[in-house]
């Protein structure tokens, strides 16, 4: 009876991974920088290590003229619109469990740039009004550049006045994303400084 159990066990158990195995793969969006070289292939899906793909080599894309941030409200939304407007990220935001590290808001965009899925989070403080996991997580950012999350170090920054953190990750050393990158954190940084 008990290896009859087993058995019935372990056969759900190889079913429902079966089934997560063949579910759908999202499908993330490329950031465009407004050249055909920057551009990756349309038909790419699945949701990448952040490792490049293949061996091609993409010429560096010039990098579109700043849109300034005047004409954006000083909220994460317009942060998003602003970094959206820039082409800094593309896609649709998610939001995130901004909560766990004591922000009043938060989201995430993932894309392809290159062969390479990027990662970009930007969150929202109240630094008039942290509370104990957002203080502590504020203090670390400003002083080490990163907050500890899991036992994990989560590299950040925070923008010139503080009220809006940063999270990039883009493991590409592909010297356009080593660019682009540079230039988001720059956008970021002077966002309504």
């Amino acid at each position: 009876m008990m290896k009859k159990l087993l058995a019935a066990a372990a056969a759900l158990a190889l079913a429902l991974t079966l089934t997560a195995c063949t579910g759908t793969v999202e499908q993330l969006p490329t950031l465009d920088l407004g050249t055909s070289s920057s551009a990756v292939s349309g038909g790419e899906s699945g949701v990448s290590s952040g490792v490049e793909s293949g061996t091609e080599s993409q010429p560096e894309a010039a990098q579109p003229d700043p849109v300034s941030d005047k004409d954006f409200d000083d909220t994460l939304d317009g942060l998003c619109q602003y970094l959206e407007a820039n082409r800094g990220v593309t896609g649709e935001p998610t939001e995130m469990a901004y909560e766990t590290i004591g922000a009043v808001g938060g989201f995430r965009y993932r894309f392809h740039l290159n062969g390479s899925t990027v990662q970009v989070e930007v969150y929202e403080y109240d630094v008039e009004n942290l509370d104990e996991q957002g203080q502590a997580c504020w203090d670390s950012v400003k002083s080490q550049g990163f907050f500890t999350l899991l036992d994990k170090e989560i590299p950040a920054t925070l923008n010139e006045n503080g009220k809006y953190m940063m999270i990039y990750t883009d493991t590409s050393t592909n010297e356009a994303n080593v660019s682009q990158k540079e230039r988001v954190m720059d956008l970021f940084l002077g966002f309504k400084a």
